[in-house]
């Protein structure tokens, strides 16, 4: 899978690890976006609509989304049509954080959230859906204080 970053890696960068987002947590949240529709019967045009276009959007998007750490920064490879590519570079981080909601606790997965100045929050580097997200932000902040360092 470090192939799928070959477009933006560096020659002097190295692709540590590459991470896959959990694939059931991450349909959950298809599921939960179809209770409200199917709750209220005046909006059926809409649940049909949905019925047809989420779930292709959502498999398009899965299909591209893919998160990296490297020796440098953190990657996230994303898109629906094509491919996009968000990056936080180590010594541009002030502050992370990991998220473990309702419906993350059944899959034993979070959220791990990274900014920096220049980033919001709501923009912030964000890697949705991660298997054992605790272990995973102690891997990465091993790498920020590294580069801290530096």
């Amino acid at each position: 899978m470090e192939n799928l970053f070959d477009n933006i890696i560096e020659k002097d960068e190295q692709i540590i690890k590459v991470i896959k987002p959990n694939k059931a947590r991450y349909w959950k949240d298809v599921l939960v976006f179809f209770i409200i529709p199917i709750l209220w019967p005046a909006l059926i045009m809409m649940l049909v609509f949905t019925l047809f276009t989420a779930p292709f959007f959502y498999a398009r998007g899965y299909k591209n989304l893919c998160y990296a750490y490297t020796n440098k920064r953190l990657i996230v490879r994303s898109g629906i049509w094509g491919v996009d590519f968000q990056s936080l570079e180590y010594k541009d981080i002030t502050s992370t954080s990991v998220s473990v909601g309702f419906l993350d606790k059944g899959g034993k997965t979070g959220t791990l959230v990274f900014v920096s100045p220049s980033t919001h929050n709501n923009m912030a580097i964000k890697f949705q859906f991660i298997e054992k997200p605790y272990e995973t932000m102690k891997e990465i902040k091993e790498y920020i204080s590294e580069n801290n360092k530096a």
